[in-house]
C-alpha cells in the first residue's frame, strides 16, 4: 500500500514543494523526509520530475555547481503546474474524506 500511495501522491507533493521555491531533486527528497518526520521516504524522484516537465507543470530554473562539484538542476512550478496542483489537492482531499467516511461506517 505504501508504494501505491507514494506513486499516487508524489507529483502533488513535488508541486507543493516547488510552489514555495525552486529546488533541486535531492533537496526535495530531504524535504519529504524531514517534513514527514521520516514517514514519507523516496529514493528517486526523476520519473515524476520527467513527467511533470513533459506536461509543462514544472520547468528547469537554472543550474549550479555545488561545493562537491556536482551539477544541481533546479526546478520551478509553472502557472499550469499551479492549476494542476490545485486540482490534485481537491481530488486528494475528496478521496481522503470518502475513505474516512467508509472506514468510520
Amino acid at each position: 500500500m505504501r508504494d501505491n500511495f507514494k506513486k499516487a501522491t508524489v507529483e502533488m507533493l513535488i508541486l507543493h514543494l516547488l510552489s514555495s521555491k525552486p529546488m533541486y531533486v535531492y533537496e526535495m527528497i530531504q524535504a519529504f523526509e524531514s517534513r514527514s518526520s521520516g514517514l514519507y521516504r523516496v529514493t528517486t524522484l526523476y520519473p515524476a520530475i520527467y513527467r511533470l516537465l513533459k506536461f509543462g507543470y514544472i520547468r528547469e530554473h537554472g543550474k549550479k555547481v555545488s561545493e562537491d562539484n556536482r551539477l544541481r538542476r533546479f526546478y520551478a512550478i509553472t502557472e499550469q503546474g499551479k492549476m494542476y496542483l490545485e486540482s490534485l489537492r481537491a481530488d486528494f482531499y475528496s478521496l481522503s474524506e470518502g475513505v474516512r467516511l467508509i472506514l468510520e461506517g
